[in-house]
């Protein structure tokens, strides 16, 4: 992890207009730029860890981070990722308590550290900032609601696909020939929590999407010949 003496203006930022802080005014802006500063991670690098003490929040600025849990068997299970403009940490800051998620680094990455101070000045001169940090929390809990929802509805060869075709928003790209190839930014392990299932179980289920021709693996690289024949496996599933 590398520091920044000299943290760039947030006012220019690129990503302002889709981050929570898009709701600041000028000056607020200026108090933004004073309690942040920006911080260069490696692939696999730690952000902040389950029962770190909260320091602030963090606006991702570039690269990908993988937000993880321990569960009940001391597994580490990937629940969602952030992405550029995202920001992490807002809720243990709300609570006032320590992080009950880990933010882990999933390739080379820039974040953005406000401290607590800060983000409590902002909080107290400018009400919409409080609204933005809810909204992002109603929204993730509804992204969480429907992961239970597919759980209960549709099967793990179902849920992969789903996974995919939300990975290819991110994550893919158009071939010469019109496929889909995918960079899978995650373990095939990692895949598998996110799916719900086991190792051994996704493996197997990628081995008959590719014996019917959905989708094809190889390491982390996805290619999908037909978004269309990906997404009926949801609808044939329901």
């Amino acid at each position: 992890m590398k520091s920044f003496d000299k943290p760039p203006g947030c006012g220019v930022c690129h990503l302002l207009p889709v981050t929570d802080w898009n709701v600041l005014s000028d000056d607020e802006l200026k108090v933004l730029d004073a309690g942040h500063r920006p911080y260069d991670y490696a692939a696999g690098d730690t952000v902040y860890a389950m029962g770190d003490p909260n320091r602030g929040v963090y606006c991702l600025s570039s690269g990908t981070v993988g937000i993880r849990k321990l569960d009940t068997e001391g597994n580490s299970v990937l629940l969602h990722m952030a992405y550029p403009g995202d920001v992490m940490g807002y809720r243990s800051f709300l609570a006032e308590g320590e992080h009950r998620t880990t933010a882990e680094t999933l390739g080379p990455c820039r974040n953005c550290l406000i401290d607590s101070t800060t983000v409590s000045r902002l909080l107290g001169e400018n009400p919409q900032l409080g609204i933005q940090f809810m909204k992002r929390a109603t929204g993730e809990l509804e992204q969480a609601h429907d992961s239970i929802i597919k759980g209960a509805t549709l099967s793990n060869r179902a849920r992969l696909a789903h996974l995919l075709l939300v990975m290819t928003k991110k994550h893919g790209r158009v071939t010469d020939d019109g496929s889909r190839s995918i960079d899978l930014p995650v373990s095939r392990r990692d895949l598998a929590s996110m799916v719900g299932t086991r190792h051994e179980t996704l493996s197997r289920i990628m081995g008959r999407l590719e014996e019917d021709g959905i989708a094809s693996f190889s390491g982390r690289n996805v290619v999908v010949p037909c978004l269309d024949n990906l997404a009926a496996e949801i609808s044939g599933s329901a």
